[in-house]
């Protein structure tokens, strides 16, 4: 019979190395013990010490402000990228006061190049391009990977038509929706919208 391990009495780096040899499969409980332990410690440090700790990816722990940075600015080039043959067709002057027609197309023409794009990682993963790059996935709150349904309908859907109300769109989802990330939950504006929130993945 296993002896009981007191893993209180470990330092946050010795938790980190725990959490990286152990063998989940085998010892299970014991996995979750160490990955709620570092989330605590974590929690009870300065935000700045807290963020020289990304090193240290555990699976299950909530992904840091920088890495969502990273990831972030990754798919927004994707997508920008993406949105060229729109704009192309459609001209900017279009998009300055745009009529419902052009919203619907706009609308659908985004989810169906996401779909193109990043479909095959979010039904299968939970991740995004940039996502993926770093390690991260969308996640229910119970640690669960999101489905794609709810990736699409809650977290990028109400954001994307947010960004066309008239005069505080733009403001909502350019500002507003990614500066909740400071606050202690570490989860932008449509995290919430959608009950998500952003992971590390096993290595």
């Amino acid at each position: 019979m296993d002896s009981k391990i007191n893993f209180n009495n470990y330092t946050l780096e010795e938790l980190y190395d725990s959490a990286q040899s152990i063998d989940r499969d085998a010892y299970p409980d014991r996995a979750k013990e160490i990955d709620e332990l570092i989330v605590k410690r974590q929690n009870e440090q300065p935000q700045s010490e807290v963020e020289d700790n990304s090193k240290h990816k555990v699976a299950g722990e909530k992904a840091t402000r920088w890495d969502r940075l990273y990831a972030g600015l990754i798919d927004a080039v994707v997508h920008m990228v993406a949105t060229v043959p729109l704009f192309w067709y459609f001209g900017m002057e279009a998009f300055k006061e745009p009529s419902a027609f052009t919203i619907v197309i706009a609308v659908i023409y985004g989810l169906f190049t996401t779909l193109i794009l990043q479909g095959y990682l979010l039904f299968h993963y939970g991740q995004t391009i940039g996502k993926h790059i770093i390690g991260t996935r969308i996640e229910n709150l119970d640690g669960t990977k999101a489905d794609i349904k709810k990736i699409l309908l809650l977290r990028i859907l109400p954001m994307s038509l947010c960004s066309f109300i008239p005069g505080v769109g733009q403001f909502i989802s350019g500002f507003i929706d990614p500066i909740f990330i400071f606050g202690k939950q570490r989860r932008c504006l449509h995290d919430y919208f959608a009950k998500t929130k952003v992971s590390y993945v096993g290595t």
